[in-house]
């Protein structure tokens, strides 16, 4: 997924955080209080995060630890759609390599490696004809870029392989990425890591659950609108 999903500040961007007067530091390393795990994404630039505990209402700036786990999930919008997008999806395949029903799932996994995996979990006819090299019937994950979107049918490009894939219209649209670039401010945010001053977290874990469905990027010298809220 292309970085800049969601808008971040003009002015936050290259400042410094603040969060108020140094205070001592401890002798050593200290975990995060449990309590203290879950705040507000107040505000996000290259390498940092800053986060509002809901616990005390404290600001403090968050780093990720070299290693550390990160994951974004939510929804995406129905406008992610779109070609460029790299997605994920189960469908099953006929014996002449066709898509024979509509997906009921799309996730958004932020980029990856395009390819088909699965086995042959349908039973063929053995004597049904199959186009030279294609694939047994059954059920397979296709992941790869959206090339063409008609209507409620997306083409995903794998390789020499194109696939027509029908998304049926209640179709679960999921994000489910490590890309901090489609955070937003308003996100919820659960943290644990340690620090030397209180404000200031190396985080060893950051995961984000988005406040509203995913959009795509807005156009150059637009900004961009929040999606409906149910």
């Amino acid at each position: 997924m292309a970085a800049g999903w969601r808008t971040i500040l003009p002015a936050f961007v290259g400042m410094v955080f603040c969060v108020g007067p140094a205070l001592a530091q401890p002798a050593g390393p200290q975990r995060l209080d449990q309590a203290d795990r879950v705040g507000t994404l107040m505000a996000i630039a290259p390498g940092r995060l800053q986060v509002r505990l809901k616990n005390t209402g404290d600001l403090w700036v968050v780093a990720a630890a070299p290693g550390a786990t990160v994951e974004v999930n939510g929804t995406a919008a129905r406008e992610m759609l779109m070609p460029k997008q790299f997605v994920e999806c189960s469908v099953d395949l006929d014996d002449f390599g066709k898509v024979t029903q509509p997906i009921a799932k799309v996730i958004f996994p932020g980029g990856g490696t395009p390819g088909v995996v699965g086995n042959a979990s349908g039973i063929a006819d053995p004597k049904a004809k199959r186009s030279p090299g294609k694939r047994p019937a059954g059920t397979y994950l296709v992941s790869g870029f959206i090339k063409s979107v008609d209507g409620d049918e997306i083409t995903v490009q794998v390789g020499r392989d194109r696939f027509e894939i029908p998304v049926a219209a209640d179709a679960e649209l999921e994000v489910a990425t490590a890309s901090l670039a489609v955070a937003g401010v308003g996100d919820e945010v659960e943290l644990e890591g340690e620090y030397l001053q209180k404000g200031q977290l190396i985080a060893s874990s950051i995961k984000v659950t988005l406040t509203n469905p995913l959009m795509p990027p807005p156009a150059k010298g637009k900004g961009r609108r929040p999606a409906a809220t149910p």
